[in-house]
């Protein structure tokens, strides 16, 4: 009876210890601008793949569109699937869940060579969701020139993540590139 009873505080530490996501309301730098579009999450992709609809005006048109979020690289899903793809993939869905309104923002390139549109993504509640799958660990970022609006402060918090050896920094082999920048 006391081994049970001394493993149980062990077992729950260990539980609480393994919980470091951070929720969605955690604040962060990147505030939501005020000419920011609201749109509604319609279904998911992978970490860093999102389609939304958008709402009032601006770059986001009323029917479902598939977005890539702005200035971050989660591991790929699909194909060959990269070290912590699923788990950034879960995470940007747990952030973004089907039906959940949130704020978008354009930088100067609109789309992608896939033809995504290319935007950057704040929770319901003010998070910016790049910033958050960054300080976790299940991002790093991606400078596609010329959308550079937000790139130092995100640049910041991959390098605080890198450091603390958070999500993929830690947990994949010999740990992925840093900050990537396409021509």
């Amino acid at each position: 009876m006391r081994r049970l009873l001394f493993a149980s505080p062990a077992v729950a530490w260990l539980l609480l210890a393994g919980c470091t996501s951070a929720p969605a309301s955690d604040p962060t730098a990147l505030a939501v601008p005020a000419a920011a579009q609201e749109a509604v999450v319609s279904r998911h992709v992978d970490g860093d793949t999102v389609w939304l609809r958008g709402t009032g005006s601006g770059p986001l048109p009323a029917r479902p569109t598939r977005v890539r979020l702005l200035a971050i690289d989660a591991p790929e899903t699909f194909g060959m699937p990269g070290c912590f793809g699923r788990e950034a993939s879960r995470r940007t869905a747990a952030l973004l869940p089907v039906g959940a309104r949130v704020r978008v923002q354009p930088d100067r390139e609109l789309r992608d060579r896939y033809g995504r549109l290319l935007l950057y993504v704040w929770t319901a509640d003010g998070a910016s969701v790049e910033e958050l799958l960054l300080r976790e660990g299940y991002a790093r970022v991606l400078h596609v020139p010329p959308n550079s609006r937000h790139l130092a402060p995100l640049r910041a918090v991959e390098e605080r993540a890198r450091a603390g050896g958070r999500g993929l920094w830690g947990a994949c082999p010999a740990g992925p590139r840093s900050t990537v920048d396409l021509p």
